[in-house]
């Protein structure tokens, strides 16, 4: 029985990937090397084995990688490296300030225990604690403590401070290419904070008042350009989900349907720079529909600043 990270092959095509949804009885979500994932039926694939091919059991191993490339994304990373069946290596990653100190704690009979310091450089990954996926659900919660440090800045960066519990469906929808280690791993951004509630503003709102924005109906005739960001979509009625990217692609993939089915000869979909995720994804499907696209390539870059696409239909 195939079940949640699961390395597999299809039957009838040369690809392989890692099983990262499961969406009925008979059909999963497979992320192929592209962080593509494709619906496909369980009937259709073979599970494989992954290799061991690791060459370093110490504790904390330190690597200094060659600067990164601009088209990388800004941050402070986590990922999980998958070096055997169940077998995962931890590694941190700053791509965000000069220097970074963080202390990770675990927290038991209710006293916060200090497990480990790191501090990493601009650059700078290191590797730190094994995990066993067969003992996921034993996994405890990281209650991480982050100092950015700028050597010159006009503004402080905050500390930060959050805590990370781990679920199966959300960790295994985390595998995709990492840049840090050059393969598909389990990546998690630790450096975002969740904007807080303002409470004034919240006692200002009329509960009362009605919702202006209606849902849109994704089988009309969309418009010329589609905004991909979370908070456009949003703002525009498409809906909100905590799966931020697989609304965006839900939106893209409808939109791009309903654009074809009206016969529209072009649509621009605005999915910015950032690191580059969401727009491999999009231009990764583009490339497999040949029956509907005739072509795509960036948009005005003057205009969108190489963050969009411009799709041509047949």
């Amino acid at each position: 029985m195939l079940k949640l990270g699961d390395k597999v092959r299809f039957v009838n095509e040369k690809m392989e990937g890692i099983i990262t949804s499961l969406k009925g009885k008979n059909l999963v979500g497979v992320t192929v090397d592209s962080d593509f994932e494709i619906p496909v039926l369980i009937s259709e694939l073979l599970k494989i084995d992954f290799d061991n091919n690791s060459e370093n059991s110490e504790q904390e191993i330190t690597k200094k990688p060659e600067r990164v490339s601009n088209n990388n994304p800004l941050g402070i990373f986590m990922a999980f490296e998958r070096f055997a069946e169940s077998k995962l290596q931890l590694h941190f990653h700053n791509n965000f300030t000069d220097e970074v100190v963080m202390v990770i704690y675990q927290k038991e009979a209710g006293v916060f225990k200090r497990v480990q310091k790191i501090v990493l450089e601009r650059d700078e990954t290191k590797s730190m604690n094994e995990y066993d996926l067969n003992h996921f659900e034993q996994w405890n919660p990281m209650h991480i403590h982050i100092l950015c440090i700028e050597n010159t800045c006009t503004r402080l960066i905050e500390p930060i401070s959050f805590s990370i519990t781990f679920q199966p469906k959300a960790f295994h929808q985390t595998w995709r290419h990492c840049f840090f280690l050059n393969k598909q791993a389990y990546v998690i951004r630790i450096d975002e904070k969740l904007e807080p509630l303002n409470l004034n503003k919240l006692k200002e709102k009329d509960f009362s008042e009605k919702q202006s924005v209606q849902p849109i109906d994704l089988k009309a005739r969309p418009a010329n350009i589609i905004d991909l960001h979370y908070e456009a979509l949003v703002a525009a009625g498409y809906g909100s989900g905590v799966d931020i990217t697989g609304l965006q692609m839900e939106v893209f993939t409808q939109t791009l349907e309903s654009a074809f089915v009206h016969k529209m000869n072009e649509i621009v979909y605005i999915h910015g720079v950032g690191n580059m995720y969401l727009k491999n994804k999009i231009r990764t499907f583009l490339s497999k529909q040949t029956d509907i696209v005739k072509g795509f390539e960036d948009a005005d870059i003057i205009k969108y600043g190489g963050g969009a696409t411009m799709v041509f239909l047949k």
